[in-house]
């Protein structure tokens, strides 16, 4: 479909969402593939080869990555002017309302501002049991700081106190990726300004 000059701005974003929500989508089938070699009642086919927890945790990162790009689109957060106006106005071009999970991304953030959640964590940290990566269904032992963590039973990656749930961030994706075509399909039309309510 070729792309009206005068809607050049709309499109590209849609495209950056449509790769950005296909890079999470094959994150998140990774983990959905790999969580049950790491069940406490895995079968022996279950667990024949588990996904090491570094390649777990990259698959992770590389979700709330993609996730966190998707979210900045649809929402300003402490941004204003343009970017709150684009924003919104993207997310009237898609015709959504509200999307709890990736509105609010703690966990992503968390993960992109490591230094100062280690400076925050650690500048009054007590001599405690700490386990740097965990994936397991079972909940981190008491006292015990868990830095980061797949339950692969619920889908849930955690760092430290933060935890989101995959699923629902990856369901509120794909409701966003089944709106990209017909927003595109409406870009066939008159201009849409991002930026002008």
């Amino acid at each position: 479909m070729p792309i009206k000059p005068y809607n050049s701005a709309p499109v590209m974003f849609l495209l950056e969402l449509n790769t950005q929500c296909a890079f999470a989508r094959v994150s998140f089938e990774r983990l959905q593939s790999a969580a049950p070699a790491w069940y406490t009642d895995a079968t022996p086919e279950q667990s024949v080869e588990p996904m090491p927890p570094r390649d777990i945790m990259i698959q992770c990162t590389a979700f709330l990555s993609a996730a966190g790009v998707i979210s900045k689109t649809q929402f300003a957060g402490r941004r204003s002017g343009e970017v709150a106006r684009r924003c919104t106005r993207l997310r009237q071009l898609l015709g959504i309302n509200d999307l709890h999970t990736l509105r609010d991304l703690s966990v992503r953030n968390s993960f992109e501002h490591i230094d100062e959640r280690l400076d925050r964590i650690f500048s009054s940290f007590a001599s405690a049991p700490v386990n740097p990566l965990s994936v397991t269904e079972r909940p981190p032992p008491p006292g015990t700081l868990v830095w980061k963590r797949f339950d692969p039973k619920r889908l849930t990656v955690s760092f430290a106190t933060a935890e989101i749930s995959l699923t629902k961030c990856m369901n509120e994706i794909l409701e966003i990726e089944s709106r990209i075509d017909p927003a595109l399909k409406k870009l066939q039309g008159p201009k849409f300004d991002l930026w002008t309510p």
